[in-house]
């Protein structure tokens, strides 16, 4: 069983991707580059992000377009941030974690105080040892992210007990170079990733993925105090 759960934030735990998938488009028009549909949008994204651009776009970007990229985006994703939601599973994901006795915390590319406000404001802060965001420019990985953070979050405990849920290629590199295990989700349906090869890592859901971490889905009967008299 593991026993502490790193959850990813945007797409994971925080249900934005009708949001993120029309930012990006705002943010590709800012540049003249076409619109993505939602599966075609799914299929393109990895990070560092300017691998994304470089697949939708079939080029790099100069400074400049970043600097237009970055600040579009932030203006058309903020201005809709309301319409997005917790994810279904996600309170009964995290009781889940905390009945099991484990420990969990976040781990996002979004920009830190927006994230630690956020999830302040949604009343579950308390779940979590760590809230950790971007500090920095957006273009990073959580490749470099990943050791420092379970030092903080989860001291003590071993990277080989240590699961992260995520819904990205990044979020599963990050887990696998620090020896951890990455399970991803997929909340809207599309293809994965567009790369087959990521199938066997994607669970049905939260709970399903927590199921796959290890953790119990259920309560003994002993647990909650049914066991038979002496």
């Amino acid at each position: 069983m593991a026993d502490h759960v790193v959850w990813d934030w945007n797409g994971t735990l925080w249900d934005d991707l009708p949001q993120v998938h029309q930012a990006t488009n705002a943010a590709l028009w800012e540049i003249g580059g076409s619109s993505l549909t939602l599966p075609e949008y799914v299929s393109l994204f990895t990070r560092p992000l300017p691998m994304f651009y470089r697949r939708a776009l079939g080029r790099d970007l100069s400074s400049s377009e970043w600097e237009r990229v970055n600040r579009c985006y932030m203006t058309s994703y903020e201005s809709n941030l309301r319409m997005a939601r917790l994810a279904t599973e996600a309170i009964p994901a995290l009781e889940l974690v905390a009945r099991n006795g484990a420990t969990q915390s976040i781990l996002s590319l979004y920009p830190h105080p927006a994230l630690t406000s956020l999830v302040g404001e949604l009343g579950i802060a308390h779940y979590f040892t760590r809230v950790k965001g971007l500090l920095g420019t957006p273009d990073q990985s959580k490749i470099g992210m990943f050791p420092e953070h379970l030092a903080v979050a989860a001291p003590g405990i071993p990277p080989h007990r240590v699961v992260m849920i995520g819904d990205t290629d990044d979020d599963l590199a990050a887990a696998q170079a620090a020896g951890s295990t990455g399970i991803l989700i997929n909340h809207h349906g599309y293809h994965p990733l567009g790369d087959p090869t990521l199938d066997s890592f994607f669970a049905d859901g939260l709970l399903e993925a927590l199921r796959r971490a290890g953790l119990r889905t259920t309560q003994s009967p002993d647990a909650l105090g049914l066991g038979s008299a002496d």
